[in-house]
């Protein structure tokens, strides 16, 4: 006979993350419960901007990347998700449409809770505060990111962006179009710049995508938040 793990069961270490914070144990394993487990094979988008979110999406396994597209039609890569974070919490309470897209990438698992459930939890004063906490985290991150200052030589800005991108982790898998659109210079610029920084042994790049090899040194002249 087989035994059928619940959310709780396959993802004990969520039991641990910031929206469950201080919750006892009966309300976390039933909060993860409740949910139900969404897997990504491959790379999904599973919120767009413009649309309304249905719920939470709590990332599981994997990592998800939020863009949010310009009304010039500039698509803006905003942060990385990771394990243990929400995503299309704050649109699914409010009501409001979502203000960017959200991409999972191949093999990611997301746990996700329909609006109607999460709002019950808002009745929960630990709830709420885990929460606003996330909510002010999320603020400090975005305006850690706008400080870049968009006038500084295109060398420091990339090394801004790789910086502030590598906080999570050391692999960064944006194109050279993707990375010549958030700093604002050209692919051949892009190119150009990467190229420098692999010479000095700072990164490297594999199958497209940037690899930090020593953060400490692309630190370096950059104004960190």
């Amino acid at each position: 006979m087989s035994i059928i793990l619940q959310n709780s069961d396959k993802f004990p270490h969520l039991l641990k993350c910031s929206i469950l914070r201080n919750l006892s144990l009966t309300q976390q394993t039933e909060f993860l419960n409740l949910c139900e487990l969404i897997t990504f094979p491959e790379a999904a988008e599973f919120l767009e901007q413009g649309q309304p979110s249905p719920g939470l999406f709590l990332v599981a396994r994997g990592s998800a990347e939020v863009t949010r597209v310009s009304s010039s039609g500039q698509s803006a890569f905003m942060f990385f998700s990771e394990i243990g974070h929400c995503l299309g919490d704050i649109e699914a309470i409010a009501g409001k449409n979502c203000i960017a897209s959200c991409i999972a990438s191949k093999d990611t698992m997301l746990l996700f809770l329909p609006t109607k459930i999460l709002l019950d939890y808002l009745s929960d004063l630990t709830f709420v505060r885990n929460f606003a906490a996330i909510f002010l985290e999320r603020m400090e991150s975005n305006n850690s990111f706008r400080t870049i200052d968009k006038h500084d030589p295109i060398d420091l800005r990339l090394r801004s962006y790789l910086h502030f991108m590598s906080g999570k982790t050391l692999t960064i898998t944006k194109s050279q179009k993707n990375l010549a659109n958030i700093t604002n210079c050209s692919r051949q610029t892009i190119n150009k710049e990467l190229g420098k920084l692999r010479e000095m042994g700072i990164i490297d790049v594999q199958n497209g995508a940037v690899i930090i090899l020593d953060r400490e040194r692309l630190a370096e002249g950059i104004d960190q938040p």
